[in-house]
C-alpha cells in the first residue's frame, strides 16, 4: 500500500456463506481524516464489510490493510487494540449504570488491581468527553437520558481505546428530529478535533451528503462507485444503491365525504393522565401522526389498540362508544398495530410459516388440532401478496432482510379481512431505500385499492409529507394540530410540535 493517505484498504476481499456470497472481491479504502460513507439496500454487504473488519468475520478471500500493515483480526478485542473501534444501531448501554460507568466499561482502572478506581474512573471519563467537546451527565444512569446523548455516551466509550478509525452504524436511525443536527455535527467535529476517520453507514442519504467527504455505494456484496461528494449527488447515487430501479411517487387522496368514519376520538384518560387527541379517521385514508420523540404518539396508539388500558375516553368506532381495554378486543373490531420495536413483532428463532400463522391459528385449528395443510397454503399466499424475498417458507425469520421481515408483519397484519384499521408504529425504521418505498406501496395500496385506513406513525417529515393524506401533530400527550395534504407545509408542521414543548417548559 503506497498511499500515505490511505489509512484502510481492502483488496478483493471475500466474504461467503452457505448458498450466498456476501461480499465479492471488494477493493474499498479509507483515507486518514475522512469520512466515508458507506451506503447501500439491506443485503448489500455493508454490515459483512465492517463485521471483518472489526473480527467478527474472517474473510474466505482478498487482505485488508490498517496502517500500512496485512491485518487478520480474530476478535473485536484485537480491531479495538490495533485502533478499530465500531458503535452499532442497537444501543449497547447498561441502563442502571451511570454514563461515567458505561463511558469506562471494560477499561475501569483499578486499584491494586483488585478495588475498582472510582475517582480515577470519573477523572477519565470526564478527561474523555472534554476532549470530544461534550458535557455529558457522567453521574446520571443512563436509561434516562435521550437517544441522543445515549448515541454520544457509546461514542465517547469508543475513544476510550483512542481508534484512528472508527465505524457508526446507522447512528441516527433512533434519534429525534432535533437531536439529529446537534449530533451530526458532533461527529463532524470528531474528525476535526481528533484526526480519526470516520466510516458512516445510513439509509438517509440527506445526512451522509451533509457530513461526508466520499460516499462508497455496495449493491449485492459488491462495490460499485466510489464518489466524491461534490462531484456527484443523492439523484445519482439512488439509481446505484437501488439497481437502476426508481422510488414510486406518491399522490395524495383525500377521502370523500361519503367514506365511512371508522374512528372518531376525544379526550381520553391513559396512562394516569387526561389528553386531548381529538382526531378521527375515514375508510381510504392514510393518517400520520407525526411529533419528536416522547410527544406521546406511540402511547395514545397504544391506549387506542388496549395495550394501556383506558380508565375512560371519548372513542367511536363507527359511531359506536367504546373503551379500549384489551388488545383482542379492539382486534375484534378490526384494529391491529405494529409496533416500534420490530424484534417484538416476531419470533427471531421460529420459521416464516410459524411467524405468518401465529396471529390467525384460531382460523386453521378444530378440536385443538391445527390443520398444518390449510396453515401453510395461507403462509405461502401472505409471502407471494407480499412479494416476500426467501429461499424457503420454513427458514428462521431472523435471516431475512429487515425490509422482507417488515413485508411479513404488515402482510400478517391485513390477512384478516375483517381488519378495518391498520396502525403503523415507525414501520421504516433502519430500512433502506427500496424496502422503505415497498412499506409506501403497500400503506397506499391498502388505502387506496382496499378501503382500509392506516394510521403512519413517524419521525420523519419527508415520509409523512409523501405518503399520509392527512397529519396529526402531538405534543407532550395532546394532538396540537392537524395538518391537510393540500395544505402540507414541512416547517409549519415541524414548529408545530417544537412551539407547543417550548410553551410548556
Amino acid at each position: 500500500m503506497q498511499d500515505s493517505q490511505i489509512i484502510l484498504e481492502t483488496k478483493q476481499l471475500t466474504k461467503v456463506f452457505p448458498g450466498v456470497v456476501a461480499m465479492n472481491k471488494v477493493d474499498f479504502d479509507v483515507r486518514k481524516g475522512e469520512i466515508h460513507a458507506v451506503i447501500g439496500e439491506n443485503g448489500a454487504g455493508k454490515s459483512t464489510l465492517c463485521k471483518m473488519l472489526t473480527g467478527l468475520y474472517q474473510p474466505d478471500g482478498g487482505k485488508i490493510f490498517f496502517e500500512g500493515n496485512e491485518i487478520n483480526f480474530k476478535t473485536t478485542s484485537e480491531s479495538i487494540a490495533a485502533g478499530i473501534s465500531m458503535v452499532y444501531q442497537e444501543r449497547n448501554l447498561v441502563s442502571h449504570m451511570t454514563a461515567k460507568d458505561n463511558i469506562m466499561l471494560g477499561s475501569e482502572p483499578t486499584g491494586l488491581k483488585v478495588f475498582l478506581d472510582n475517582k480515577k474512573m470519573r477523572s477519565l471519563a470526564d478527561e474523555m468527553q472534554k476532549k470530544l467537546g461534550l458535557d455529558l451527565p457522567l453521574d446520571t444512569p443512563v436509561g434516562g437520558l435521550s437517544a441522543g446523548v445515549q448515541q454520544s455516551i457509546e461514542i465517547t466509550r469508543a475513544f476510550v481505546s483512542n481508534p484512528r478509525l472508527l465505524i457508526l452504524d446507522e447512528p441516527t436511525a433512533s434519534l429525534s428530529e432535533r437531536e439529529i443536527d446537534p449530533f451530526l455535527e458532533f461527529v463532524d467535529s470528531i474528525r476535526k478535533i481528533t484526526d480519526v476517520s470516520i466510516i458512516f453507514i445510513s439509509h438517509k442519504l440527506d445526512e451522509v451528503f451533509r457530513i461526508c467527504d466520499r460516499v462508497s455505494v455496495f449493491v449485492e456484496g459488491e462495490r460499485v462507485a466510489t464518489l466524491d461528494k461534490d462531484q456527484t449527488s443523492k439523484e445519482e447515487c439512488i439509481p446505484l444503491m437501488l439497481k437502476g430501479r426508481v422510488p414510486s411517487p406518491f399522490q395524495n387522496v383525500k377521502a370523500t365525504d361519503e367514506a365511512e368514519t371508522l374512528l372518531e376520538v376525544g379526550k381520553c384518560f391513559y396512562d394516569d393522565e387526561e389528553h386531548d387527541v381529538s382526531m378521527y379517521i375515514k375508510e381510504g385514508e392514510v393518517v400520520g401522526f407525526y411529533g419528536l420523540v416522547g410527544a406521546g404518539r406511540s402511547e395514545f396508539a397504544n391506549a387506542l389498540i388496549g395495550r394501556s388500558p383506558m380508565k375512560y375516553g371519548d372513542v367511536k368506532v363507527r359511531g359506536e362508544q367504546v373503551l379500549p381495554k384489551r388488545v383482542y378486543e379492539m382486534m375484534k373490531k378490526g384494529f391491529v398495530m405494529t409496533s416500534e420495536m420490530r424484534v417484538n413483532n416476531f419470533f427471531r428463532t421460529n420459521n416464516l410459516i410459524e411467524n405468518i400463522g401465529i396471529s390467525h391459528l384460531q382460523n386453521f385449528t378444530k378440536f385443538d388440532f391445527v390443520n398444518d395443510k390449510q396453515l401453510d397454503d395461507f403462509a405461502l399466499g401472505v409471502l407471494e401478496a407480499n412479494d416476500v424475498r426467501y429461499s424457503n417458507p420454513k427458514q428462521v425469520i431472523s435471516t431475512l432482510s429487515g425490509g422482507n421481515i417488515q413485508k411479513i408483519i404488515i402482510g400478517r397484519s391485513v390477512a384478516d379481512k375483517d381488519m378495518s384499521v391498520l396502525i403503523l408504529d415507525e414501520p421504516t425504521v433502519g430500512l433502506d431505500l427500496g424496502a422503505k418505498n415497498d412499506v409506501y406501496l403497500k400503506v397506499r395500496h391498502l388505502a387506496e385499492e382496499e378501503n382500509k385506513a392506516v394510521v403512519f406513525i413517524s419521525s420523519e417529515i419527508e415520509e409523512i409529507l409523501n405518503v399520509t393524506d392527512r397529519v396529526y401533530v402531538f405534543s407532550e400527550g395532546n394532538i396540537v394540530s392537524e395538518f391537510k395534504s393540500e395544505d402540507y407545509d414541512e416547517h409549519a408542521i415541524v414548529s408545530a410540535a417544537f412551539e407547543r414543548s417550548r410553551v410548556n417548559e
